[in-house]
């Protein structure tokens, strides 16, 4: 009996901390970066493609192995301040990229793009899911949206 409690308490505490997070739908996502900017729907396509294969929408999301952070998986190599003071490329803690609402993500994101546009000719470059998943034409990404 006291196994089955403490296996329903475990369950209970891995659904609460698993449902703290805002999980995004396609649409909201491409929605909310539009409306920090990005405006061209090849763009906002692609972006949409990555923050599905690098987070699946997932404002929470960390990768332990490489120490990428939020929706987009920001890295705390270059971007990100692993400590509670801002820092590295984007003047921003790693866990600021953490919160439910991403435009924090959006703008150091936006840095990314625009020094790997300047450094590869391909802004999109520094992320493994457009490399892997999200090259090319992916407006499909944002068909059905109100955008």
């Amino acid at each position: 009996m006291v196994v089955k409690q403490l296996q329903f308490l475990l369950i209970s505490l891995m659904c609460l901390i698993i449902c703290e997070c805002k999980v995004y739908s396609k649409c909201e996502f491409a929605r909310t970066i539009r409306n920090e900017g990005i405006t061209d729907r090849g763009q906002l396509g692609t972006w949409t493609c990555i923050a599905n294969y690098e987070s699946h929408f997932n404002t929470k999301a960390i990768n332990r192995n490489s120490g990428d952070y939020g929706i987009l998986q920001i890295s705390h190599l270059y971007w990100c301040s692993d400590s509670n003071q801002p820092g590295k490329g984007c003047n921003i803690t790693c866990k600021s990229l953490l919160a439910d609402e991403i435009n924090t993500d959006i703008t150091c994101a936006k840095k990314i793009f625009a020094e790997h546009q300047r450094l590869f000719g391909d802004g999109f470059s520094a992320w493994v899911a457009y490399q892997n998943y999200c090259r090319g034409d992916q407006t499909n990404w944002i068909s059905g949206c109100d955008i």
